[in-house]
């Protein structure tokens, strides 16, 4: 693990117990989401919060540039955006996503190590709609 993921899941432990009230690391809700807006809203932060942490592993595990699997970080995000919207969207999440869940769902995407095919399985669990979705 790279020394950034280390400090970025060290910091979001840190704070974690004095952010509780806003929905724990990186999110401003707390609890189910109310309307169809926020319930979509929750989706969409959700899919940005894991193309995100996606993008981040890619980049650590030195897959991001010139020549590699992802020429930038454009291309990266462009491409995960995509494979994510298409299995976390308001049709397969229609009450929404549990940020606690969703904080799970990053964390053991930035975990992971690179090539591991067992760290991508266990990640994949942890990041299915019927995870991190309200039921």
């Amino acid at each position: 693990m790279s020394p950034l993921s280390v400090l970025r899941i060290s910091l979001c432990l840190l704070v974690f117990p004095m952010s509780w009230s806003l929905g724990g690391c990186g999110h401003m809700g707390t609890g189910r989401p109310e309307t169809v807006e926020e319930r979509a809203r929750s989706v969409e932060a959700a899919v940005a919060d894991i193309v995100r942490a996606r993008c981040d592993l890619e980049e650590r595990c030195a897959n991001i540039g010139p020549g590699l699997k992802f020429d930038s970080r454009d291309v990266c995000r462009s491409k995960m955006h995509g494979e994510t919207a298409s299995h976390l969207n308001t049709q397969d999440c229609p009450l929404g996503v549990d940020t606690r869940k969703l904080d799970a769902c990053t964390s053991s995407i930035l975990a992971q190590d690179c090539g591991s095919m067992f760290d991508a399985l266990s990640r994949w669990n942890a990041c299915r709609n019927g995870q991190i979705c309200y039921q």
